[in-house]
């Protein structure tokens, strides 16, 4: 399951690179650190077309070989966790009422986190412009050496916060929509329809956490601003507004589905090449 669920999330996370630099870059411009302007990014679109004109067809990915690097076991973790806790959770009959399912899928997204929290740090350096590394090795012996290594965990907080209502909706929702549509009639799972289910998920998830992602990554770029969590959020609505939180949603929005889509049905169809014995609770 391990495996498996490393590898749905690095072909995942490699197809849809392009959206999520493009949100990242949306999210951190308004920090004085990020080496941009406020209004440098100011629509998917125009985003995409100033990054190929000034950077580059391969600046879509940057950062994304760390990105894998941090997936693999991330999504490896959260996958295969998100399996354990709910057979773990699952009464006698092997059943799972909401609450557990959502229990199961805070507690594999906080497990997953805690474990590559650093290498979410490095990867968010990485994406900006003018990042000032000379790759991987050399970004984490820079913060290292110069903000130490609590730096690497920096908005580790907020990301728990945040990732344990998104994954607790994303699983629980997933499973539940399957379970509706195929107890409605035919039993046989079709790839396409999984796809769909996933990308719903994965909005509903994403929209209702996104603030909390937002404050996160504030928190990760050098020389923050805010002495924590709270200080972020009152700043934010302070100075930018609702809007503040949701700085690169659209971007988000056009990722996640895809995304998370693809991750779901790649993992059930790599347990099934493996040879991995499904139990009735697993996704």
């Amino acid at each position: 399951m391990f495996v498996a669920g490393g590898a749905a999330g690095a072909v995942a996370r490699t197809a849809t690179a392009p959206l999520d630099r493009i949100k990242l870059l949306f999210q951190v411009q308004a920090v004085p650190s990020a080496g941009t302007s406020a209004t440098a990014y100011t629509g998917v679109g125009q985003a995409a077309r100033k990054i190929l004109a000034e950077e580059g067809l391969r600046a879509f990915w940057k950062g994304n070989a760390l990105n894998i690097i941090r997936i693999f076991p991330y999504s490896a973790a959260q996958l295969s966790s998100n399996d354990q806790y709910k057979r773990l959770l699952a009464d006698e009959h092997g059943e799972l009422s909401v609450p557990r399912r959502l229990l199961s899928g805070a507690c594999a997204g906080m497990t997953a986190t805690a474990l590559t929290h650093p290498l979410d740090t490095m990867r968010l350096r990485l994406a900006l412009p003018n990042h000032g590394y000379r790759g991987m090795a050399d970004g984490f012996l820079t913060v290292l050496r110069t903000e130490g290594v609590l730096a690497l965990y920096k908005g580790l907080v907020p990301t728990l916060v945040g990732i344990a209502p998104y994954a607790a909706l994303n699983f629980a929702s997933y499973d539940l929509l399957k379970r509706y549509v195929y107890n409605a009639g035919d039993k046989k799972q079709h790839p396409g329809t999984n796809l769909l289910m996933g990308g719903a998920a994965g909005t509903i998830a994403a929209t209702v956490c996104y603030p909390l992602d937002t404050i996160r990554r504030r928190m990760q770029m050098k020389g923050t601003m805010y002495s924590g969590q709270l200080d972020a959020f009152a700043t934010i609505w302070r100075s930018e507004g609702l809007r503040g939180f949701y700085r690169g949603w659209a971007a988000n929005s056009l990722k996640v589905i895809p995304q998370n889509a693809i991750r779901f049905v790649s993992y059930e169809a790599l347990k099934g090449l493996l040879g991995i014995q499904k139990a009735k609770t697993d996704t």
